[in-house]
């Protein structure tokens, strides 16, 4: 029986290091293949869930680790499910539901169930990061080389530059705060130079709300760890950059604090102000399922809905203003064109009602306040000079900028969305850690006693 006991511990702990491998590789596939290698990706994720299956075998259990996020999943999950059978799509919001909403939980459950020590939590930060600043230095490659650039902006391996500063806006606050934990000066210079590499990348996406939310997440570390020369040092680097970088960055830099141009055509926040309108319109119209999930629900939509809009808008200015808006429209029928399609909403709490209503943007908002107490509650359970510490404000802090990000884009479609539940797995498998060595420490106080 003791044989057979520590034979299933030996397959359980080999299964665990195969999830980790699959996890890893999944990473850095969807890294640089975000479009493409679905065979190698459903490979990885079929490892993930046989992982979980044989370790249930094992065990004789059905595994399944309680997380506070259980909850608020099925019922955001139920939630999209009900909004699919009512939607005018319901065959594509399964498939959505299937291709995209899928894989987010079985990462995430995957990754709590299968992964089970801080070592093995190490090494896949390190192969995040490691990947993190390998697509980076691509990205700096290929913008130079024009291999990698669209429209004078970096993307690397992805279609916008938004996808990869959104990317870089999850890793480079891990890599900072990590920066202040190791003592190792090689660690520190390899660091440092992914700091550099993907802080230099997402100068070069040109993304504001990325320099917005990223100086955000800088200050939040400041904070949290305490180090207020960190302040003092993203306060002298911006004139630095200022002057240092070419003209068109500060000049972009300086349309950040242009608040009269906000709400012009084809300044700051261009057609986004079109598709806040057009989410408020279809929200009137469908406010307790929305339309479903899938990008093509909200780009059928949205041609028909910009046109009543801007038809009641004419009305409303009155002939000498109507014509101005003629003239202007002549001039911009190309762009008008091309925006005619965008597919979300470009805000992500009127992307969630759109989708799936107010029901399911309660659900949203409920399971993201979830994740944030968590972490801080932990947070405040442990040293402040842990590793687990350290970690989990860099994971904090790029989940404040991706959220940040969330109020003129969306983080909740592919690949966006997988990159973020691999960020969320880490910072729960990291509270289970916290957790498990209190309890040992709690039993071995009590042994200790009796």
């Amino acid at each position: 029986m003791e044989d057979q006991s520590l034979m299933n511990t030996k397959r359980i702990r080999y299964t665990s290091h195969v999830s980790e491998c699959a996890f890893i590789a999944y990473f850095f596939i969807l890294t640089f293949f975000p479009y493409d290698a679905d065979v190698f990706k459903i490979s990885c994720l079929l490892t993930m869930v046989g992982c979980l299956t044989y370790q249930m075998v094992c065990e004789k259990r059905i595994v399944f680790e309680k997380t506070a996020l259980n909850i608020p999943i099925l019922a955001f999950f139920i939630c999209l499910i009900t909004s699919s059978i009512f939607s005018k799509n319901t065959k594509y919001c399964f498939e959505t539901l299937l291709h995209d909403y899928v894989k987010y939980f079985i990462i995430f459950f995957c990754m709590v169930n299968t992964i089970h020590s801080i070592d093995q939590i190490k090494r896949i930060v390190k192969a995040m990061l490691i990947t993190c600043g390998l697509v980076c230095g691509y990205g700096v490659y290929g913008y130079y080389t024009g291999i990698a650039i669209r429209d004078d902006r970096l993307i690397a391996t992805f279609e916008y530059h938004s996808r990869i500063a959104k990317y870089i806006s999850l890793f480079l606050p891990i890599a900072i705060c990590l920066f202040f934990y190791y003592r190792n000066v090689f660690v520190r210079i390899c660091l440092s130079g992914l700091i550099l590499v993907s802080g230099y990348s997402l100068i070069l996406t040109m993304n504001r709300t990325s320099w917005v939310a990223n100086l955000i997440a800088v200050f939040y570390i400041a904070f949290a760890l305490k180090k207020k020369y960190l302040l003092f040092a993203i306060i002298a680097l911006c004139p630095l950059l200022f002057v240092l970088l070419p003209s068109k960055y500060s000049m972009h830099a300086k349309t950040i604090t242009q608040y009269d141009k906000f709400f012009s055509s084809n300044k700051i926040l261009g057609e986004r102000l079109m598709c806040w309108k057009v989410s408020i319109a279809v929200i009137r119209d469908y406010p307790l399922l929305g339309l479903g999930p899938g990008k093509r629900n909200f780009r059928e939509v949205y041609k028909t809905y910009r046109k009543e809009i801007k038809k009641k808008e004419k009305e409303s200015l009155g002939n000498n203003a109507a014509k101005t808006v003629k003239r202007k429209k002549k001039v911009n029928t190309k762009k008008v064109q091309t925006v005619e399609g965008l597919s979300h909403a470009h805000n992500i709490i009127l992307h969630l009602w759109v989708e799936a209503g107010i029901f399911g943007l309660a659900i949203f908002l409920w399971m993201f306040t979830r994740i944030f107490y968590i972490a801080t509650k932990t947070r405040k359970s442990i040293n402040a000079d842990r590793f687990e510490n350290f970690l989990l404000v860099g994971v904090t802090a790029g989940l404040v900028s991706i959220v940040f990000h969330g109020l003129t884009d969306i983080f909740w479609k592919t690949p966006e969305s997988l990159f973020l539940w691999y960020v969320i797995g880490v910072l729960f498998l990291v509270v289970h850690c916290v957790l498990n060595s209190q309890r040992k420490d709690v039993t071995s106080i009590s042994f200790r006693n009796s």
